[in-house]
């Protein structure tokens, strides 16, 4: 985990993300302490189902004073979060080339 250029905590994810990854998710979301705001890299995620919707969606709520910013969503799992209203409850902003 590193930093972005206005502090924010950045953590970058790889892969598929699914319900054999429910544990590590939670364990990855969990130690991250509610003190600032997280930008969660999703550039190189090619997959994600209920399971991850439900650990971003914890960590929504443990971080609730704080920006939760998704980036880099490719457009399947952008669908995903835009049918769950979660569009609503991070920012979700494109990555840059």
């Amino acid at each position: 985990m590193n930093r972005t250029r206005d502090g924010a905590r950045r953590l970058q994810l790889v892969g598929e993300f699914d319900i054999a990854d429910k544990d590590t998710l939670a364990a990855l979301f969990g130690a991250l302490a509610p003190e600032g705001a997280v930008v969660i890299d999703m550039t190189a995620v090619t997959y994600i189902d209920s399971t991850f919707l439900h650990q971003i969606e914890a960590l929504r709520s443990r971080l609730k004073q704080h920006r939760v910013t998704l980036l880099g969503v490719n457009k399947e799992a952008r669908h995903l979060l835009h049918i769950v209203n979660f569009d609503h409850l991070f920012q979700i902003v494109e990555a840059q080339a």
